[in-house]
């Protein structure tokens, strides 16, 4: 039996189960649309500041009209019930996609991370934040778009009396430190819903939601082998420790759509997170310098170039004459001195010291000047050189330190089928979904 809601709106299957509602799929049996209703649980409707949150928000998608945001058709107040009519939007959710088909193509993740950037900056214009800016809440919309489907605990950019139900895999380091939430929280969240977008793989996943909060306040992602230097930055820039830092949103959708058609459309496959102290450096990869040695290339032969490289064959010819031939004078009078031992006397040229690169030879050692016996030549002797060491290669930086990541992983003991997030179940559609509560701070 179907349950109607306001004599109009029937209830067919419920699709999602949150911390705050159920969202049903049902049918305006006015227009005959299909229509996503979030009711609010029974137990939570005596609860102030729940059924004000849940007021709050159908106010505020009422007040923003843009495309990236879920639309409202009605709002159903009565003494049993408590229901939020939406437009229902076909398709999945950026959270089931991954899970399912891994990573988005470069591409695509730019595409689509820049129009959930211009749509959180509308938000912001608005005077709200939204404050749970996750995959499970992205609906993706044709070949380029997101929609946001849940605003349960968006909330007045000045407020901090609402209560916040926030995912802590998503939450920016200012809060899990104990800080009032501003505008800049979703300008993080975004840039972990692009690092997940482009690995298929959350962050900060693994261990207790005290672990993970804690982990934003002092890690941040290692640049993922393979990801564009510049989108990376873009990343970085998202995650900034300084909510002032992480750019403004209209600027990111614009360097993301400048990006993006330089990108690759191929997809990879799912790459586990790497995390590095906030405070050290990001590795470095070695690349040399010196370009490889080329075979050198021949000189072109002109006929001036010709009659100059005769003329040189020509003195060297006539030195290396002269040189054999006062070679040939020094052996006959060596071997007119020699004793009748035959023992040679030795050689009277300056001893030539090899050196180490970097070292000096000792300056008190002067040469061996020849014997008084022994003749004088004349003319210089071809003086000895010191073969030049050779290049020496220059090994690579080492890596720097690499993160926790033995906790990272998202299947490990868990059933078939469930990733191991703390973000939700896989029927996170719709409004109303997996929200961990806590008080806002401040409140």
């Amino acid at each position: 039996m179907n349950t109607v809601l306001a004599d109009r709106f029937v209830l067919h299957a419920e699709i999602a189960r949150g911390a705050v509602g159920i969202v049903w799929r049902g049918i305006d049996q006015i227009t005959g649309a299909a229509v996503a209703v979030k009711v609010i649980r029974e137990e939570l409707r005596e609860e102030p500041e729940i059924v004000e949150s849940f007021f709050a928000e159908a106010e505020i998608l009422n007040a923003i009209e843009h495309p990236g945001v879920i639309g409202v058709r009605d709002f159903i107040a009565t003494d049993t019930t408590l229901a939020i009519v939406l437009e229902f939007v076909e398709g999945s959710d950026l959270r089931e996609h991954l899970r399912r088909h891994g990573p988005l193509g470069a591409a695509e993740a730019a595409r689509r991370c820049a129009f959930a950037a211009e749509t959180l900056a509308a938000v912001h214009r608005a005077g709200y934040l939204h404050g749970d800016v996750k995959p499970g809440n992205l609906m993706l919309v044709g070949d380029d778009a997101v929609k946001f489907i849940d605003f349960g605990i968006a909330r007045a950019a000045e407020s901090t009396t609402v209560p916040s139900h926030g995912t802590p895999e998503y939450t920016a380091p200012e809060v899990a430190a104990g800080d009032s939430a501003c505008p800049g929280v979703d300008n993080y969240a975004l840039g972990l819903v692009l690092y997940e977008s482009l690995t298929g793989r959350s962050a900060y996943r693994g261990g207790s939601i005290t672990d993970v909060l804690d982990r934003h306040l002092a890690k941040i992602p290692v640049k993922p082998a393979g990801v564009d230097t510049e989108l990376w930055a873009v990343v970085e820039t998202l995650l900034s420790l300084d909510p002032s830092g992480r750019g403004d949103l209209d600027a990111i959708a614009a360097e993301l759509r400048r990006l993006a058609p330089g990108l690759p459309e191929r997809a990879t496959a799912p790459i586990e997170p790497e995390l590095r102290d906030r405070g050290a450096s990001a590795p470095v990869v070695y690349a040399p310098v010196t370009p490889p040695l080329t075979e050198p290339v021949p000189p072109v032969a002109t006929p001036e170039t010709g009659r100059s490289k005769r003329r040189g064959l020509a003195f060297v010819g006539l030195g290396a004459a002269g040189l054999l031939a006062a070679a040939a004078f020094i052996l006959f009078t060596l071997q007119g001195v020699e004793g009748d031992d035959g023992a040679d006397v030795a050689d009277p040229s300056p001893t030539v010291e090899f050196t180490e690169p970097g070292e000096q030879s000792d300056p008190s050692v002067e040469p061996t000047e020849p014997s008084e016996d022994e003749p004088e030549v004349e003319g210089d002797e071809p003086a000895a050189e010191t073969p030049t060491p050779g290049p020496q290669g220059t090994e690579p930086d080492s890596d720097a330190p690499g993160g926790e990541t033995s906790d990272m992983s998202d299947s490990e003991g868990l059933p078939d089928g469930a990733d191991g997030s703390n973000e939700g179940d896989s029927m996170d559609q719709f409004p109303g979904a997996d929200m961990i509560g806590s008080p806002m701070p401040g409140a």
